[in-house]
């Protein structure tokens, strides 16, 4: 009895045994073929498999080819005749010529060097429309884009702004949620910080990209001017990694005010800002909206101005950053342990994804 339990154990040995030299053979094949596997042992669509916007609709001439950037990766987009978005790489696969200078007929996007024509069968990625913004994703895990609160309410107008801010997208990250940068930065005339710090500041986990924050502020004397009865707002906001910030600031009477950031890598160091005002005050004549587009651009170009002076990302800020923490940042903590995992779409990711876009 004792024999045949050791010979089962050597039989179940030696088959797990070939298994292994099976593998590592076939990895081995692969290696000399130069095959490469997509799916099975890597992730090349990381970090471009999540939305990623690329501008406010009414910015890009649907007549003519759009470039732009995820990261290091150059893509531009056209629109057919049916006006659906097509996006390719923005190299010619004939002789390198950059595309966004082509033309667009019969709704094929065509090489200004050579008029080799691109179609749907060139496209690389997934375009779409969505809240009036253009998106782009390379299989991407969720099938819409990130929303914004009250979009589609008829009550609220609509305001949207465009900036680029010389800082990489953790630091824009952790700014859209910090609540001590106001009382510094915002305490101005044209801004909404006090000395007064938030109170009742409570903290929100939803999932392992989602993080929730709410508390009461009270803002500077020039704002409570500007609303009357003001003491207190509410505030509310939610950061959806690793691109979407929106915050809720609930004023007396009913009224609100939703700020979607939706944030877009164009630099190791530079990031644009999509912002997206939604906001059922102030709303109701022309100069009232010009109005509220001039405090949220004063108050972006004050976020704009500080992180311009934030230190570049390197391996010495990684190592000092964070070691002091305030009582009330949470919050921070749960952002940085989400933001560990990402990686800026640099030149060694554009190269792992396009291998395995052209051997699928």
């Amino acid at each position: 009895m004792i024999y045949k339990s050791i010979l089962y154990i050597l039989l179940i040995i030696m088959m797990v045994s070939k298994c292994i030299l099976n593998i590592f053979g076939i990895l081995g094949l692969i290696n000399i073929l130069n095959i490469k596997v997509c799916h099975a042992f890597i992730s090349p669509t990381t970090p471009f498999n999540t939305w990623h916007c690329v501008d406010f609709i009414k910015n890009i001439d649907t007549r003519k080819p759009h470039a732009f950037n995820i990261g290091e990766l150059p893509l531009v987009v056209w629109f057919n005749s049916t006006l659906q978005p097509i996006t390719t790489v923005n190299v010619c696969s004939h002789m390198g010529s950059k595309l966004d200078k082509g033309k667009i007929n019969n709704g094929c996007l065509t090489c200004p060097y050579h008029g080799l024509e691109h179609n749907d069968k060139h496209a690389f990625g997934n375009s779409m429309i969505f809240e009036d913004k253009l998106w782009w994703s390379y299989e991407p895990i969720k099938k819409t884009p990130p929303k914004v609160p009250f979009y589609n309410n008829k009550k609220y107008a609509t305001t949207n702004i465009k900036i680029d801010v010389d800082a990489n997208i953790v630091d824009c990250a952790f700014n859209t949620m910090d609540v001590n940068h106001p009382a510094f930065v915002h305490n101005n005339m044209f801004g909404f910080g006090s000395n007064v710090p938030p109170e009742n500041i409570e903290t929100y986990k939803y999932n392992n990209d989602k993080i929730g924050l709410a508390f009461t502020y009270k803002s500077n004397s020039n704002l409570a001017h500007l609303k009357k009865g003001l003491k207190k707002s509410k505030n509310f906001h939610i950061y959806e990694y690793p691109y979407t910030s929106w915050s809720r600031v609930s004023l007396p009477n009913g009224e609100h005010l939703i700020v979607n950031v939706n944030l877009l890598p164009i630099g190791p160091n530079k990031t644009r800002w999509f912002v997206t005002l939604k906001y059922n005050y102030w709303n109701k004549y022309p100069y009232e909206k010009l109005l509220m587009e001039f405090a949220a651009r004063c108050i972006l170009f004050q976020d704009q101005l500080q992180l311009s002076k934030q230190s570049m990302e390197n391996a010495l800020k990684r190592m000092v950053v964070y070691q002091e923490i305030f009582d009330n940042e949470e919050h921070i903590e749960d952002l940085k342990k989400m933001f560990k995992k990402y990686e800026y779409p640099d030149n060694i990711h554009v190269m792992k994804l396009y291998k395995c876009h052209k051997y699928k």
